[in-house]
């Protein structure tokens, strides 16, 4: 139970820095929001949780979590995200930001997170 516990914590850190990097990648190359980094992380996410879809999917969902509370903390300090420029950002429009990465992050994070699971799943059992 032990083990099980340190792969699914090392599947949602994995995941969430996956995010992160994305993230700031797409803001500094781009200047515009990041749109994959949330999915890429799940699938990380997943590959790193293995036992099952399940398991893999609310791995991904923590760190698609976390991901959006290190957008609001970064939105904050304003950086990386917030330091491209978008006219008349007003804290309104941050706000409606916030409900909506809380909603986005996760979701897309879940949705890589059982793509990740049954990429899991096809490749076989890692021997750990």
């Amino acid at each position: 139970m032990e083990k099980e516990t340190i792969r699914f914590a090392g599947a949602v850190v994995a995941g969430f820095i996956v995010i992160i990097l994305i993230g700031l990648i797409f803001a500094k190359i781009t200047q515009t929001l990041p749109l994959i980094g949330p999915f890429i992380g799940g699938i990380v996410a997943g590959l790193v949780a293995g036992k099952d879809y399940l398991n893999a999917g609310k791995a991904a969902v923590y760190a698609g979590l976390l991901g959006a509370v290190g957008v609001a903390f970064d939105m904050m300090a304003n950086t990386a995200y917030f330091r491209m420029d978008i006219p008349q950002f007003t804290q309104i429009a941050g706000i409606l930001f916030l409900f909506v990465a809380i909603i986005y992050f996760p979701l897309l994070a879940f949705l890589g997170g059982i793509v990740g699971g049954a990429l899991r799943h096809l490749k076989g059992p890692l021997t750990t």
